[in-house]
């Protein structure tokens, strides 16, 4: 070896790694935003679930006031329960200060207008609203019982 020979001539030049590339995202980036899809799948099921259950249990209530009417035909009770039901499928739908200040033909009112396609009919609410403030001495036919009733689930399955 020759001792005036420059050492370093022989070495090579520093090698940089490659840039680091945008796309594709590394394995942990696609496990992470497979688990935020399923987070917002989760979400989204349960929000609905939880919706669907106050209509459901709404429902049921309302089987069970149809089923006590058969036993007990008392039109001023039946015509307060569903008024009760209604109101608070209502609250639970709707904000709190836009229906719970509502009564007699207001709180009718917004039974037709809530629910445009599936509203209460205007005449049934008027039947409902003197029944519940009506003596016990004035009744109310079966018919039109059966009709709050119906027109009552109609209103609950609607409102969303």
């Amino acid at each position: 070896m020759n001792a005036t020979a420059d050492p370093l001539a022989g070495l090579r030049d520093i090698h940089l790694p490659d840039a680091v590339a945008f796309w594709p995202p590394a394995p942990l980036w696609w496990a992470a935003a497979g688990a935020l899809i399923l987070l917002g799948a989760c979400l989204t099921l349960i929000a609905r679930r939880r919706r669907g259950s106050l209509r459901r249990a709404a429902l049921d209530e309302l089987d069970a006031i149809e089923r006590w009417f058969q036993a007990v035909p008392d039109p001023g009770a039946l015509a307060r329960r569903l008024s009760s039901l209604l109101r608070r499928v209502a609250l639970g739908r709707f904000a709190r200060d836009e229906v719970a200040a509502l009564h007699g033909s207001a709180w009718f009112e917004f039974l037709s207008e809530a629910n445009r396609s599936r509203g209460f009919p205007a005449e049934l609410a008027s039947g409902l609203e003197h029944s519940l403030y009506a003596g016990p001495a004035e009744s109310t036919g079966p018919h039109e019982a059966g009709a709050w009733i119906a027109a009552t689930r109609r209103w609950i399955g609607g409102v969303s």
